[in-house]
């Protein structure tokens, strides 16, 4: 009888431990170990998509854009697809990945929005603002920029170039490869180290080389005191296709590249900041002193050699 009991308690005991091995095993699988299959399943997921951008660098004010209207911070890893949107703001910036080789620099004060992205056609519009481009070519796939009303595009399949809406120009800076700008039902083809500019409602012009040098005459007008309550009148002129900002906000310059802009006096206030952008990157900026001047003074030229800021 003490035999029999002996030898059920062993097999109890085998019993056991069995299952507590078992149960161990099937821990040790959920958690810890996964199935190199399953790694590089998973591996591919994570990896960008040609038919998706991710957000993998955001700085400063940066903002996403549903399509419905909501406005939400913007986060590394989100990934945008058609009608999403991304604004930057004074000295904010975010960078797209799209697929596993190509990337879209959105710079500060531009809005972007992704139109289309698929594996064949990667298409966005440029409502404002400037965006730095390095795509990779992949067999006949395209990307595509278009302004603000469709009116200018620029198309290529592997370059690396950048792009400047105004909202009365676009212009293009290629760096390497080969960019085609369309409006007006004229294309022209901006190779590497050339620029083209196509104003609204007008072909784009000849393609040259890209300046070494920013020419912006400015004039300040104001006085020590003025009875309309202004800082300053700031007007000037600048090159075909390139941005001003004054204070932060986007001047509207003529055909011409003459601009005027009034700037309101406050009690904290005591100079205007002028700053003025190309397709390429550069940018230079001025601070204008308010009504540091007793008299209408001439215009000042404002040379200075291409400085990078942040492509």
């Amino acid at each position: 009888m003490a035999l029999r009991s002996k030898t059920r308690t062993a097999i109890e005991t085998v019993a056991l431990v069995a299952a507590l091995l078992g149960g161990a095993w099937m821990l040790f699988r959920g958690t810890l170990y996964r199935p190199a299959n399953a790694v590089a399943a998973s591996q591919a997921t994570d990896e960008p998509r040609a038919d998706e951008a991710i957000v993998v660098a955001v700085a400063g004010d940066a903002v996403r854009l549903s399509p419905g209207g909501g406005t939400s911070a913007l986060a590394v890893g989100q990934r945008l697809r058609a009608d999403d949107s991304v604004r930057t703001g004074r000295g904010g910036r975010t960078d797209l990945q799209m697929g596993t080789r190509s990337r879209l620099t959105v710079s500060e004060s531009t809005q972007l929005t992704v139109r289309e992205i698929t594996e064949k056609l990667h298409r966005f519009k440029l409502t404002r603002g400037r965006i730095a481009v390095d795509y990779q070519a992949d067999g006949a796939r395209l990307l595509r920029i278009e302004s603000a009303d469709g009116g200018a595009v620029a198309e290529t399949q592997g370059a690396r170039f950048g792009v400047l809406s105004t909202g009365t120009a676009v212009a293009i800076a290629t760096e390497t490869g080969a960019v085609n700008l369309t409006s007006q039902r004229k294309t022209v083809e901006v190779p590497a180290g050339s620029q083209s500019v196509a104003s609204k409602g007008q072909p784009p012009s000849s393609a040259e080389p890209i300046p070494t040098r920013l020419l912006l005459k400015v004039a300040d007008t104001a006085r020590p005191s003025r009875p309309d309550g202004l800082c300053a009148e700031v007007e000037g002129t600048a090159p075909p296709g390139a941005e001003v900002l004054v204070d932060g906000t986007p001047a509207a310059v003529s055909d011409d590249g003459r601009f005027r802009v009034s700037v309101p006096a406050a009690a904290d206030k005591t100079a205007v900041v002028v700053s003025i952008r190309d397709a390429s990157g550069h940018e230079m900026v001025r601070n204008i002193a308010c009504g540091s001047s007793g008299n209408v003074p001439h215009i000042r030229d404002f040379a200075i050699r291409w400085r990078k800021k942040g492509s």
